[in-house]
């Protein structure tokens, strides 16, 4: 049994659940096939949080376009992106931490609607000013286009903090799901060395909430790191994600496997970026590059709190929102945006949590 093996044994909630399960879909190498499964799958999702929206008169949704430059490299164009704001009763005119937030589905699939009804609660629950950034997707856009959307849209949030009704003195977090915490990860890196969000310009991310994020290329060279890495083959037919299909989202991405920003695990350095609040689910293959990425975060000074949920799959939340293990996720993943954004965060604070 390798070191992290133990965490894909069944939870005892979830295990009867996925045994009842009809056979998965045929396997396909089809990214648009792919995108339709998942498009499926995550009318449940939308639904569930549809029963969950908090009153209208709560908050308010706009929808802007954003430039996006390619460089020189991805395409040159404009995504959209849906901004959430508060609006209290009290009539508070400003002061709202950010949250820069990316969808899931591995680069081909999901939109601004995934997330929608769920960062409609988040936005009031918590009191934030949410910026969901629709970026383009493969296989129609190739890398870099999806990062330079990301990158784009971050910026984008960073100048218009005041017309959201937010003050990145009170929080400017990165996050998202799988892909988008992918480039929830590879934003907050370049971020770290563009002088545009530099120390002192009032503009710093100060937080990165990454939930089962994909850090690693499936052909990325993982050098001494291998050893650590062994979910991708160990879970290779785990429930709903499968390294088949990871391979498929791979090559309609076509991405440089060791280019940072697909791979920010195998950045040069990791120091100097912000607090993370991770979560990694154990029945999952992307569970070690996740497990792996906390501790290279940890070992650069970076406060890091990292949640480990054994026996439970990729988005199983959509498929089984019911469940109490369900529940704690989302709990959690609250509980760590508070923890992001408290204003002293003691080295104590960090460290891993197996739940």
């Amino acid at each position: 049994m390798t070191l992290h093996a133990h965490l894909a044994t069944p939870d005892p909630e979830l295990g009867p659940l996925l045994a009842k399960l009809g056979p998965p879909a045929p396997p396909t190498g089809d990214p648009l096939v792919l995108r339709r499964q998942f498009e499926a799958a995550s009318f449940l999702h939308q639904a569930q949080w549809e029963d969950r929206l908090p009153p209208a008169s709560e908050y308010r949704v706009e929808e802007h376009l954003v430039r996006v430059d390619g460089d020189g490299a991805g395409e040159d164009g404009h995504i959209t992106v849906r901004c959430y704001t508060p609006t209290p009763h009290d009539n508070r005119q400003a002061g709202f931490p950010l949250l820069v937030w990316y969808h899931g589905g591995g680069f081909v699939a999901g939109d601004l609607d995934l997330d929608d009804n769920y960062l409609r609660n988040l936005c009031v629950d918590l009191q934030l000013s949410i910026v969901n950034v629709g970026y383009r997707l493969a296989p129609e856009h190739v890398f870099p286009t999806g990062f330079n959307d990301a990158y784009a849209g971050l910026k984008w949030a960073s100048g218009h903090a005041p017309a959201l009704r937010a003050s990145l003195r009170a929080g400017f977090i990165v996050g998202g799901t799988s892909a988008g915490a992918n480039l929830a990860a590879a934003v907050a890196l370049r971020a770290r060395d563009d002088p545009f969000f530099a120390p002192g310009s009032g503009r710093e991310i100060t937080g990165q909430l990454l939930q089962t994020p994909q850090v690693l290329h499936l052909a990325a060279d993982a050098g001494s790191y291998a050893p650590e890495l062994r979910s991708m083959e160990e879970q290779a037919d785990a429930p709903f994600l499968t390294a088949r299909k990871l391979r498929a989202f791979a090559d309609a991405l076509r991405a440089p496997p060791n280019d940072e920003r697909i791979s920010p695990l195998l950045a040069a350095s990791h120091a100097g970026l912000p607090p993370a609040f991770i979560q990694v689910f154990g029945l999952d293959p992307l569970r070690d590059e996740g497990l792996l990425y906390a501790r290279l975060l940890r070992d650069a000074g970076v406060q890091t709190r990292l949640n480990v949920y054994p026996g439970v799959p990729h988005t199983f939340m959509m498929v089984f929102p019911e469940t109490e293990v369900a529940a704690r996720v989302e709990r959690d993943v609250r509980d760590g945006l508070r923890w992001l954004l408290a204003p002293l965060r003691s080295p104590r604070d960090s460290g891993c949590l197996i739940l």
